[in-house]
């Protein structure tokens, strides 16, 4: 699979690696999820207790704890889709590509001719004072 992001990167993003698809999906499943998860939270937020109590047949405490519990659940939903986005820009094809053309572009242009330039200076100093000693 790593060997496929890495050769998705080299590409452009033009060549699709596999296991994309089940990756996708289960970015889909998980925001389903997370989805679900806030708009329950949200309706158990914003109704009152009294609503609660007589919906769900609970006492005041037991309906406060699930007010309370669902307001907690609601800011982690917020946490993990800050999270899910996060992690979808990073991995994005803008992200990745510039650093590696980058590299690329410094390896083979700069580094490397800096390398031949000072392969052909050794060589040329070799030879010819290797030509003097004879």
């Amino acid at each position: 699979i790593i060997f496929g992001f890495l050769i998705y990167y080299i590409s452009g993003c033009t060549v699709a690696p596999t296991g994309q698809e089940a990756i996708q999906e289960t970015m889909n499943l998980i925001v389903t999820v997370v989805d679900s998860a806030h708009s329950l939270t949200n309706i158990l937020k914003n109704e009152t207790l009294i609503e609660l109590e007589n919906v769900c047949g609970m006492g005041k405490t037991a309906a406060t704890a699930l007010q309370s519990g669902a307001s907690l659940v609601h800011d982690a939903t917020h946490a993990v889709n800050d999270a899910l986005i996060r992690v979808d820009d990073i991995l994005s094809c803008r992200t990745f590509n510039p650093i590696y053309t980058t590299f690329v572009h410094d390896a083979f242009c700069v580094e490397g001719v800096d390398g031949l330039a000072w392969i052909f200076s050794s060589s040329l100093f070799i030879s010819v004072f290797s030509m003097t000693m004879i």
